[in-house]
């Protein structure tokens, strides 16, 4: 992602916002895939307590990551990046002490307080700041690649530190993950010579109506929603069960995931590939929630074997892999170029929001018995594969720029 066009300045920009950023989120995925087994045990927990415990991130970060942007404006860059940094260290500590005194209540306040660290819009003001527009788009790409890579790292992490450190240690491990940033966001990070808002890359109030008025981008916006809802829900539920029905330890579970993680891979290169490449984004688009759908299906009919319900988890990830990183090439392609950076923030948004509703809601259906969570999963997805359906793709650039 970082080549020659690059100057110095900007290759440590990327690369320094790049590394802050994956730290975060590496934190944040680390809890991800065996929060629920162990939250499952606190006396006095739901399924859907921890179902809250799960999503209560995404909510907080909802709230805040669009007026953290805005305020970063006025303010600077640097003290809304360091106190953001700072906050999500403390919920990160909250969210240890309540894992050690095994209470859902503090742990779903700690995950509260994580999400209010939010910095997503922050750092993309502050890139967009430091880079030029030419090779800002390369910049973004470079973020969004180390955030994969995060998810990566943290499904197969997260279960081998919990083995040995418990859930505290995951979030002991996320605090001191956050803290080494620190130093560099105060001494090693380039400042902006002048703050500028980008209305490429940041939210602008008086854009939002015509971002809401876009079709095309509300179904994206739906889709995200989907995309992350299911996710949320599907790790609220699958990893309890696994671990419940087929006597897994939480040890052993960063095999299934790194399998998981090897096919999806796998698949989501070359459909990635051809879905810009080829044009034929909407087909692959359509392929990924068909595979989602199948899973849940896989979920809901072949739960008690275990290869089968191993086999159905991997028929997921390879599905949300398809679909992960096409999704924000699509938003960007539907939004005019000055309303890109708010149709990213709703788009965001969006993503969060349905991390949070899909552990509320997976949590209360698993609850009420699994199978309702994956039938929900289904009627929902599909009324994304609807909506897709009904989407005219947007015109190739090359196509437009002629006449």
């Amino acid at each position: 992602m970082i080549d020659k066009d690059f100057t110095p300045e900007e290759k440590k920009a990327t690369i320094g916002l790049a590394g802050i950023f994956s730290l975060r989120m590496l934190g944040l995925f680390l809890a991800l895939p065996v929060l629920s087994v162990y939250a499952h045990n606190f006396p006095g927990a739901t399924s859907f307590l921890v179902g809250l415990a799960i999503g209560a991130y995404g909510l907080t970060q909802a709230i805040f990551q669009i007026p953290y942007g805005l305020w970063s404006d006025k303010i600077g860059r640097i003290p809304i990046l360091l106190s953001s940094t700072i906050i999500f260290i403390i919920g990160s500590i909250l969210a240890a002490y309540a894992s050690y005194e095994q209470n859902i209540y503090l742990l779903i306040a700690g995950r509260l307080l994580q999400g209010v660290g939010a910095v997503s819009s922050v750092v993309i003001a502050l890139l967009a700041d430091l880079t030029r527009e030419e090779i800002r788009t390369r910049a973004m790409a470079t973020i969004g690649a180390s955030i994969g890579m995060s998810f990566a790292f943290g499904m197969v992490l997260g279960p081998y530190i919990a083995s040995h450190f418990g859930l505290e240690g995951i979030f002991l491990f996320t605090a001191i993950l956050a803290s080494i940033s620190i130093p560099y966001i105060i001494f090693g990070l380039p400042r902006p010579k002048i703050i500028v808002h980008h209305d490429d890359a940041e939210f602008t109030s008086s854009y939002l109506r015509d971002v809401l008025k876009d079709k095309n981008l509300l179904k994206m916006d739906f889709g995200m929603f989907v995309l992350h809802m299911g996710l949320t829900a599907v790790f609220t539920t699958v990893p309890y069960l696994i671990t419940k029905n087929h006597f897994i330890d939480v040890s052993d579970l960063w095999k299934i995931y790194l399998l998981m993680f090897f096919v999806g891979l796998t698949i989501m290169v070359p459909s990635t590939i051809i879905a810009e490449k080829k044009g034929l984004i909407k087909e692959v688009k359509l392929l990924g929630i068909f595979v989602l759908i199948l899973s849940f299906v896989m979920f809901l009919t072949l739960k008690n074997n275990f290869l089968f319900f191993v086999l159905s988890i991997v028929v997921y990830f390879t599905g949300f892999m398809m679909l992960e990183p096409i999704m924000p090439s699509l938003m960007s392609k539907y939004a005019k170029p000055h309303l890109k950076g708010t149709a990213s923030g709703v788009f965001n948004t969006s993503q969060f929001i349905g991390a949070f509703i899909g552990g509320a809601v997976g949590g209360y259906l698993l609850h009420l018995g699994e199978n309702f969570v994956f039938i929900f999963l289904i009627i929902i997805t599909a009324l994304w594969a609807i909506t897709v359906s009904t989407m005219k793709m947007p015109e190739k650039k090359s196509d437009t720029n002629k006449g």
